[in-house]
């Protein structure tokens, strides 16, 4: 349920205000908030769950070793041209999401023959995003949702899980300048 709580969380639908004529004011005014709010990102049709991330096999027979993503979301008409959520509930460890985001590093990675018998990244066959803004051709990004659900507080999941993954995300270069970041992988977090 966590997963399409958070698809409707970034979705943002709108309440149809000529509906709740009838409702008590506080529910008028909560859904007028509502319809007040920004946009959310894409339509229903950009979001995908429980997709297979294959680090062997097939897109159709994915082999053992690869990630599932919760959720896949394709909204460039939002500035959003690809990105993968991960969705936890506060049960799983630091070591447990560094394993996931491992495996996301290594589909990433993989590279296939694309129809036109040309060698990319797998994930490139399915989605359609820009190159990288460097000549680089950067993973997507990683959004990772806790969901306060579970014993775990998210505020000290986090630190260790930046340390554990540390060679995914980190660019090169000192504090001064940062070069490319090429062949890593962006994540960020929410609650």
């Amino acid at each position: 349920m966590a997963v399409n709580e958070t698809v409707i969380a970034m979705l943002r639908p709108k309440p149809n205000m000529a509906r709740l004529v009838k409702d008590l004011p506080h529910v008028q005014a909560a859904a007028q908030a509502a319809v007040d709010s920004p946009d959310g990102i894409g339509s229903i049709a950009s979001y995908w769950t429980e997709v297979s991330l294959p680090a062997t096999g097939t897109w159709n027979a994915p082999g053992k070793g690869g990630a599932q993503a919760d959720i896949v979301l394709t909204a460039p008409q939002d500035g959003v041209p690809l990105l993968f959520i991960e969705v936890d509930n506060c049960h799983e460890t630091a070591e447990e999401l560094a394993d996931k985001l491992e495996k996301y590093a290594r589909f990433f990675k993989r590279k296939v023959k694309d129809t036109d018998g040309k060698e990319r990244p797998m994930w490139r066959t399915r989605w359609t995003v820009p190159e990288g803004r460097y000549g680089d051709t950067p993973h997507p990004p990683v959004l990772l949702v806790f969901n306060r659900i579970g014993e775990r507080n998210p505020n000290l999941t986090v630190p260790r899980l930046m340390e554990l993954t540390r060679q995914l995300w980190q660019g090169s270069g000192s504090a001064a300048v940062t070069t490319s970041t090429t062949g890593r992988s962006r994540s960020s977090r929410s609650g």
